[in-house]
């Protein structure tokens, strides 16, 4: 009778530690703005080519965007949105989207995404196993018509999604390879879809089979790893701890990036 209540008292511990483990991890979801807001009014008195360095960083902590999507608004008066939006918080839902992961989505209104370029990177940590979060990560492949190529979840081959999917995570980052211009970038976009694209979803790429490969011989894939393979392919490292296994965490801590911009990360 002991045993069978040992058992029993073990089980709902570990249950009790498992529903502990979820509300922790929800709590990560979405971090707020670590400044205060504050009025950016003198800044719309100015041209965007006069922002000085500590323009660009009052910006970044009002808004969330950084100095190269700043230079794309074609108005400053757009700042003003991008900080409503940045302080305006991320209501969401979390729900499972493989038998093993759950995702969150913002239930109000959507985040604003900066411009993007063709072969920019979006990583999100709103995506977690159990308490662990692995996060997800895409690649620009069209930013006119709003296209990422993604391997979106286990048991789907890799494929394109409409970029409004990201406007709905309650936190992502939006990277650009430094010191590469624009067609080069695009030519990484390019190439990713021409080879990366209907890849069969393999969580074990990295340990088996190898991490790299040629493009045209990739038999499995996952989110960051397909967004490492496009870049690596042609010449750039982008894992920041260079593991067998690239994660999306991995590609955010790359010193190959600068960042256009942060939502929900404080």
């Amino acid at each position: 009778m002991k045993k069978w209540i040992f058992l029993i008292c073990i089980f709902y511990g570990l249950a009790a530690a498992y529903v502990s483990s979820l509300f922790s991890v929800e709590a990560e979801a979405y971090i707020p703005p670590a400044a205060e807001r504050r009025d950016m009014g003198y800044l719309l008195e100015k041209s965007i080519a006069d922002y000085t360095e500590s323009d660009y960083e009052f910006i970044r902590e009002q808004t969330g965007l950084g100095r190269s999507a700043v230079q794309s608004l074609a108005d400053s008066r757009k700042l003003l949105k991008y900080q409503d939006r940045y302080f305006g918080g991320a209501d969401f839902i979390c729900d499972m989207n493989s038998p093993i992961s759950y995702e969150e989505r913002i239930s109000g209104t959507p985040a604003i995404l900066a411009p993007l370029e063709d072969g920019d990177i979006l990583v999100t940590s709103s995506s977690h196993v159990l308490s662990w979060r692995n996060g997800h990560a895409a690649i620009v492949v069209n930013a006119e018509k709003g296209v990422t190529l993604e391997a979106v979840v286990i048991g789907s081959n890799s494929r394109t999604q409409d970029i409004s999917k990201w406007t709905r995570y309650p936190n992502f980052a939006v990277l650009r390879l430094k010191n590469a211009d624009k067609k080069e970038r695009a030519e990484i976009a390019r190439s990713a879809m021409e080879n990366l694209d209907d890849i069969p979803y393999r969580v074990t790429i990295g340990l088996f089979p190898a991490k790299y490969s040629e493009l045209s011989l990739v038999s499995g894939t996952q989110c960051a790893h397909l967004v490492w393979l496009a870049y690596a392919a042609n010449g750039y490292d982008i894992d920041s701890n260079h593991g067998l296994i690239v994660t999306p965490k991995d590609i955010l801590e790359s010193d190959l990036f600068e960042l256009v911009q942060t939502f929900g990360k404080g």
